[in-house]
């Protein structure tokens, strides 16, 4: 029986095991919100197995790339596809792929959604007393007083005091009309632009004369889809990175092995 045919299978198990090993150790290290020894091991294995998963697949596949190659007959030919396809797809799996869902997190959230309405408040509302960048107060037709934060309207409606102005926050009131007309007959409108962190924006708050309340953004997501994005793209750094290694190192088995094994 020739153990050799059998020593890039058995190479590649015990890799397997070492990388699994390795990915759960690296998650458990990098467990820093975690305060007990049970909760790194927790998190080790809720987050480590998955991502150890994605890395042996990984390395399967780099594996297999090289045995694919390894088919073609003419030299140059097999020299040739070999450098493209070793150059162009693990990159574009590895890194291609975790940029191009960072920008499409960019774009769908800093896509403008136009007006959007807030839930009703308890009682129509009849004018917009003060609001800032973030959220705005109400005054309903009998005379009372409601604020809602525009980003969490499961919070929507509070009882809240009369205000003393019409900018509660770091805001400065436009007087000019939304470039986007409402939705409907407005009576009452208050428009703000601020800036955050070096970001423009601009919100508009308006009352419909059936008591409904709306709101638009201008610009207003940048920071927070860059922000999305830019996290999303670091956080995606060390397992691109991680799975660019174990195809190579895949490959590289399988080539090393295959030629031992001849």
């Amino acid at each position: 029986m020739n153990l050799k045919r059998y020593l890039p299978l058995v190479t590649l198990l015990l890799v397997s095991i070492a990388v699994v090993a390795c990915a759960l150790a690296a998650v458990y290290v990098l467990s820093v919100d975690a305060k007990t020894t049970e909760e790194k091991v927790q998190s080790s294995l809720q987050l480590g197995g998955p991502f150890a998963l994605g890395l042996i697949v990984l390395l399967w596949f780099g594996a297999g790339m090289d045995q694919i190659l390894s088919r073609l007959k003419q030299k140059s030919t097999r020299i040739t596809v070999s450098l493209a396809t070793y150059l162009v797809l693990p990159v574009v799996l590895c890194i291609g792929l975790p940029a191009l869902i960072a920008f499409l997190i960019y774009g769908g959230i800093a896509a403008p959604t136009g007006w959007r309405e807030l839930p009703a408040p308890p009682q129509p509302a009849a004018e917009v007393a003060a609001a800032n960048e973030i959220s705005v107060i109400i005054r309903t037709d009998t005379g009372s007083y409601y604020s809602c934060v525009a980003s969490s309207p499961s919070t929507c409606w509070e009882f809240a005091l009369e205000p003393e102005e019409r900018m509660t926050g770091r805001g400065t009131e436009i007087t000019a009309p939304p470039t986007l007309d409402p939705p409907g007959n407005a009576i009452s409108t208050l428009g703000l632009s601020y800036t955050d962190l070096g970001e423009d924006g601009q919100v508009y708050y308006v009352v419909l004369e059936d008591g409904s309340v709306w709101v638009l953004r201008k610009d207003a997501n940048s920071y927070e889809a860059g922000f999305a994005s830019g996290l999303f793209l670091t956080l995606a750094i060390i397992p691109a990175l991680a799975g660019l290694l174990v195809i190579y190192l895949g490959a590289g088995l399988s080539a090393l092995t295959r030629r031992i094994a001849i």
